[in-house]
């Protein structure tokens, strides 16, 4: 037996393996290993011994365990079972545990769980096959994910297997020894002193990479008794256990001890995968990722006061700008993070005005989509928020390591639909859900460290508790008379000066419903060939709005 490349091929061998195995078996089956060697039994065992490389006791054990494997291939095995099979007591057998554990170093025994094992699949290939045992050296190597998942295993069986929680934390020391290379077990030693710690951790490490979170009350149940349980629960709801203190788990779900749900933090991602952490780091959909040289310039119109606001805004967010106020806030002790609403009537340039702020400031927008947020499963719409904005901090401490990076802008559009008023007395799990979300946001509002921009037409139905977390609040009111005149000069430059006043004199429009009625007019001049006179303009007008209040009563065409 060698240890060879995946490309190698197995030599088929010249005599029956299975038939050699079931020899040596059946003459120690119930033998109480007084065994009467017949000449097929020894030349049978000193064939297996070469096979597999092993000496005579060694080559006994995996007999006996390939013939219960042959007879039910789901289960594993201890020591008990193979004694009850030779018909020998412990004394007999005591020197097989050192032999057990030498074919677990030369793999073809695989521990299962604690105490249990069984024969490899390597082994029972070619056993089947009657071929050369190969064994692919990387096959063997324990890595974090292997570590993770056997620590895992001997958690979750602890207590089919009888296994007193004693007796679980020195499997798990001992495991750690064996492998305490790993930068894995390196870490978490150095951050935790008690072994528990290390496993809950270890057995968070497998829930994640099995893509689920960890439950609080189960994971208690299997690593700890009694009343201890409760004492570590109690820990992890006030956020004084080590696990969450030292920033390795955080919550997705926080409730009591029965409904509370746990993952890793990059932190804990790090810890677990080192170098290979960005294959686990879930990344901002790159749907959501707006670009600023993909941003088309254009020209926006306001009145001298939202001209003046945007103005102190858009220089605030220069880099240079941001860098040395966030400093001084940061040295005050004040949150550092630029908060801004913007409110007011729609069509009126809000969103558009993001867009243009991220294209001259070079800052990329992180557009959330809000239905996205939500979702029918309990607890999956507050895990969703908590995500964004866990991606949002790693995007903006990117962007501060990089020497060209920019922080990005994180644009609630339409905010109205999730920082709406918080439901007094709610009963429903939509009201409590959507309440969760909004606590949340609150939170992050509190910790923010980048840029937050939220839009709505709607700030009357905003909770009072988002108005004083935001930093800048511009309002947004329908155009004056010069701005609309300057709007429609602007869309159509072949408009006479006297008509556009007239348009801005006669309608109260929006600069969006402007932009709307250019739009027809493009349309119709693709489909006629030519440029739409005055009365087809107004025609548009006279019917952009579904109710007629935007037509100005008073006024006159010059």
């Amino acid at each position: 037996m060698n240890l060879k490349n995946e490309k190698q091929e197995s030599k088929k061998i010249r005599w029956n393996v299975s038939l050699a195995i079931s020899t040596v078996y059946e003459k120690v089956r119930n033998s109480n290993l007084k065994i009467r060697k017949s000449e097929k039994y020894t030349e049978s065992l000193n064939r297996l011994n070469e096979y597999f490389g092993t000496n005579e006791t060694q080559t006994i054990i995996l007999c006996v365990l390939c013939a219960l494997h042959f007879g039910d291939s789901d289960s594993s095995w201890e020591m008990s079972d193979l004694r009850r099979e030779v018909g020998c007591g412990a004394l007999k057998s005591v020197s097989w545990l050192a032999q057990i554990e030498d074919l677990k170093d030369k793999h073809l025994i695989v521990s299962a769980r604690s105490k249990f094992f069984y024969p490899s699949d390597a082994l029972m290939n070619a056993i089947s096959e009657n071929e050369e045992i190969v064994l692919n050296e990387n096959d063997f190597v324990v890595d974090f994910s292997k570590f993770v998942g056997t620590v895992a295993e001997m958690v979750e069986s602890r207590e089919s297997d009888n296994v007193s929680p004693y007796r679980l934390l020195r499997n798990v020391i001992n495991y750690e020894n064996e492998n305490s290379a790993l930068p894995i077990v390196k870490a978490t030693k150095f951050l935790l002193s008690e072994v528990k710690d290390r496993i809950f951790f270890y057995d968070a490490c497998s829930d994640f990479l099995q893509c689920g979170d960890t439950s609080l009350s189960a994971t208690i149940r299997d690593i700890y008794s009694g009343s201890e349980r409760y004492a570590v629960a109690e820990s992890f709801i006030q956020e004084t256990n080590p696990l969450i203190k030292n920033e390795l788990l955080e919550f997705t779900v926080k409730g009591n001890m029965r409904d509370s749900e746990l993952s890793l933090t990059e932190k804990g991602i790090e810890i677990m995968a080192g170098e290979q952490k960005d294959l686990f780091v879930k990344k901002i959909d790159e749907k959501l990722l707006i670009k600023p040289e993909k941003i088309k310039a254009k020209t926006l119109f306001y009145s001298k006061e939202n001209q003046e606001q945007i103005d102190i805004l858009k220089n605030a967010l220069c880099e240079d700008k941001l860098d040395e106020i966030q400093k001084r806030l940061k040295d005050e002790g004040l949150p550092v993070g630029v908060a801004v609403l913007l409110y007011g009537a729609p069509g009126t340039g809000k969103t558009e005005s993001v867009f243009q702020i991220a294209r001259e400031t070079g800052r990329p927008i992180v557009h959330v989509d809000i239905s996205d947020t939500k979702s029918c499963w309990f607890g999956e719409s507050e895990k969703k928020i908590k995500e964004l904005f866990k991606n949002y901090a790693r995007m903006c401490r990117e962007a501060s390591k990089s020497t060209n990076g920019k922080t990005p802008i994180l644009l609630f559009n339409e905010a109205d639909a999730v920082f709406a008023r918080r439901k007094t007395n709610a009963t429903s799990s939509v009201d409590k859900t959507e309440n969760a979300m909004q606590n949340i946001i609150l939170e992050e509002m509190e910790e923010l460290e980048g840029i937050m921009v939220a839009t709505t037409n709607l700030a009357d139905n905003l909770d009072p508790a988002f108005e004083r977390r935001f930093l800048f609040k511009i309002q947004f009111e329908n155009p004056n008379f010069q701005t609309k005149k300057s709007i429609w000069l602007s869309k159509l430059n072949w408009l006479k000066e006297k008509d556009a006043e007239y348009f801005a004199n006669r309608y109260e429009f929006s600069g969006g419903q402007i932009d709307n009625i250019v739009r027809k007019i493009t349309m119709q001049e693709v489909i006629t060939g030519k440029r739409p006179e005055i009365s087809a303009i107004e025609e548009m007008c006279r019917v952009e709005k579904l109710y007629k209040d935007s037509e100005k009563k008073v006024g006159f065409y010059l």
